[in-house]
């Protein structure tokens, strides 16, 4: 009980420290919150170094109070009716009185004035609020936004039924429509529910509704400006959208609301994500489902991670009690050594996770590059701190438990110190591993079991060289043979590589590729194409290939029943390239393509046979045309033609008929101007209007 006295003796000192902690986070953290401006990483990091500028000015007035001339040994001096002991008792509670004397005096003008200028350089230093700005420009100018669930169905009525369809567009084209439509859903998104007094949809816990009426509460400058713009916003789009001749004033005045409404609401919705979540994979994931066009990262979560904590714990277990040749040992020390590990090797997981993500994010799209070795050393020294206050800890409670003194403890510390070595192997093995083969496409049991073979040698390699330097000694407290004991160290430890190896491959890799398919939807600006239901499988096999899957949504989303009677040749008339006045007439044929799933078209006996011409067909719908698009080395070529009468009009008439009716067209301005959309030669960018006729 020696230790628990100790502590209890020096009480005022840990109360203290604690107290001066506390006062220093709420300091820092005023007015009113300023972790929602930046990464808890660097609002940690501020609010240690302003508890470093504290401690100074704590250890000036606690020596103040026990030997300056206004400390205790004043107050005994003029009191000599006091018990001798006073000034030693007095001194005890030192520490405290100097927490208190600093908050006191943090009242005064010239005190507080100086503890803003240290708060200031340390809000600084953390980049408060350079973050949240940051963020909030990059919502507002470089991220796709399209509202989900109620948010869409809400913004869809406001713009209907207050300006009209033609304002209303979630392409994510950057149209003046889309650009418009986003900034009405990023409002009613995460502004306009504070006007109702309801939750938003995105805050679905408790944490949530009270992070953003905290938010809303410190930025209700903010939020009655969003309210204003947003009138503004609506009228203006109301004027323009309802225009048959939109002036350039009006064009003006919208893309200004429209900047000042998106720039506000995101620099909310900014500090809202910083202030809820702590890490990078969290902020990608709370944006992913607000709505933003973000793919978070790879996910490996709480219950992974206890599960590979719990795991790790039972083999240890089972390896001090059924491996051959190990000492019995008592069920205490077996739970504290495998459960210091198994915490240890969570920490090790955890640090390679993180780096892991950072690096498959920067790497996204590009050749793997150099491996971030600085990244996985610095995490393992991370491990390895917490590794060492884990092997301190937790054997300090068992033995205060078991009335047992700390100097063992620390005996057996020191003893074992080499142990670090394994956790730190695992963050960097593991960190390399979920680096080059978390994002593989192959299967998920070949990653898993790569990653198991590889982390499996890593720890295999560890647990021999912390046997070898820990020595006999120590390994004759765990196994009754020591010169063998090398050998069984090395395959436990390895076996321990191999399982979690295996298990946080396999969880990363399918979270990856749930990533990769997030980030394809999001980033999809036609994912709102209307999804048709697939045939079964016994139905596929039965059904006419008539039926195969549309095309997609910037193809026109054309069935190919709809399209089915387009197919067929067909004779193309168009101007030449070189002179407007000669018509260019020649073969065309549609047909559908299972691969591409869409119609293409393949020029034939055309007069210039080297410039022939074969690519896909885009129908726009319900406008009278196709689009006939070529892409080729850089160069884009395109012709609009008319679509193919009905079968119910009459029929085509001759090929002289038609050429004049389409010169007609040409003169009476139907088509574009020939200066501005006629290509000048075959190597440069073509459009041409152009009628084709069935034969």
């Amino acid at each position: 009980m020696d230790i628990i006295r100790e502590i209890v003796t020096h009480s005022q000192w840990i109360i203290a420290l604690s107290a001066l902690f506390v006062v220093a986070w709420a300091r820092f953290n005023s007015p009113p919150t300023n972790r929602s401006g930046t990464t808890f990483a660097m609002f940690f990091w501020g609010v240690i170094f302003y508890y470093a500028l504290m401690i100074p000015l704590w250890l000036v007035v606690m020596i103040g109070l026990v030997q300056g001339s206004i400390g205790f040994d004043f107050i005994v001096d003029k009191w000599k009716q006091a018990d001798p002991k006073a000034q030693a008792q007095l001194a005890q509670y030192a520490p405290i009185v100097a927490v208190l004397i600093i908050v006191v005096a943090s009242q005064f003008r010239q005190v507080a004035r100086i503890d803003r200028a240290a708060r200031a350089f340390c809000v600084r230093l953390a980049a408060i609020p350079r973050e949240a700005d940051r963020l909030a420009f990059e919502l507002a100018q470089t991220t796709g936004f399209a509202p989900q669930g109620e948010v869409r169905t809400k913004v869809t009525r406001i713009i209907s039924e207050n300006i009209g369809p033609k304002a209303l567009s979630f392409s994510r084209d950057g149209a003046l429509p889309d650009r418009f439509t986003r900034a009405v859903g990023l409002y009613n998104l995460f502004v306009g529910p504070r006007q109702n007094a309801t939750a938003p949809d995105f805050a679905v816990n408790g944490h949530g509704r009270s992070a953003y009426a905290e938010i809303m509460q410190m930025g209700e400058a903010v939020a009655h400006r969003a309210d204003a713009r947003y009138e503004e916003l609506m009228h203006a789009g109301l004027a323009f959208f309802t225009s048959s001749l939109p002036t350039p004033e009006l064009k003006e005045t919208l893309n200004r609301n429209i900047a000042e409404v998106t720039n506000l609401t995101c620099s909310l919705v900014a500090r809202y994500v910083l202030f809820c979540e702590r890490t990078h994979s969290g902020r990608l994931q709370r944006l992913a489902k607000m709505g933003f066009a973000y793919s978070p990262g790879p996910t490996f979560g709480l219950d992974q991670w206890a599960t590979t904590i719990f795991l790790v714990v039972a083999w240890s277990v089972a390896t001090m009690l059924f491996m051959p040749g190990a000492h019995p040992l008592d069920v205490g020390k077996i739970l504290t050594i495998a459960i210091t590990f198994g915490i240890s090797i969570g920490f090790a997981v955890l640090g390679a996770i993180v780096v892991a993500q950072r690096f498959i994010s920067r790497k996204e799209g590009a050749s793997p590059g150099y491996p971030p070795t600085a990244e996985l050393v610095v995490a393992g020294l991370i491990v390895v701190g917490l590794s060492i206050a884990l092997r301190i800890g937790i054997p300090l409670v068992s033995a205060l438990m078991y009335g047992e003194g700390y100097q063992e403890v620390l005996k057996q510390f020191v003893e074992r110190i080499y142990g670090v070595i394994t956790p730190f192997v695992c963050t960097v093995s593991l960190g390399l591993i979920c680096s080059y083969l978390g994002s593989s496409r192959g299967s998920w049991y070949r990653v898993a079991a790569l990653g198991a073979l590889g982390n499996g040698a890593a720890l295999t390699c560890a647990g021999w060289l912390v046997a070898h330097l820990i020595g006999r000694q120590v390994l004759a407290q765990f196994y009754v043979d020591p010169e063998n004991a090398v050998q069984l160290v090395a395959l436990s430890t390895g076996l321990t590589g191999f399982i979690v190896g295996g298990m946080v491959l396999a969880v990363f890799n399918e979270s990856e590729r749930i990533r990769k398919v997030t980030a394809e939807r999001a980033s999809d600006p036609h994912k709102d194409c209307p999804v048709h239901e697939a045939p079964s499988i016994a139905g596929g096999l039965e059904s006419p290939m008539s039926s195969g899957p549309d095309a997609a949504r910037d193809l026109g989303c054309y069935a190919r029943a709809s399209v089915e009677a387009l197919e067929g040749d067909y004779i193309c008339f168009r101007p030449a390239f070189s002179k407007a006045e000669i018509i260019s007439a020649y073969l065309i044929g549609l047909h559908w393509d299972e691969t591409e799933s869409c119609l293409m078209f393949e020029e034939r006996e055309r007069v210039d046979a080297g410039h022939t011409q074969r690519g896909r067909v885009y129908i726009p719908e319900g406008r009278p045309f196709l689009n006939f698009v070529t892409l080729e080395m850089g160069a884009i070529r395109l012709i609009m033609v008319s679509r193919p009468e009905k079968s119910s009009e009459p029929a085509p008439r001759s090929d002289h008929d038609i050429v004049q009716s389409w010169r007609r067209a040409v003169y009476a301005g139907k088509c574009s101007d020939r200066s501005q959309t006629c290509g000048r030669s075959h190597s440069s960018t073509w459009f041409h209007s152009a009628r084709i006729a069935r034969l």
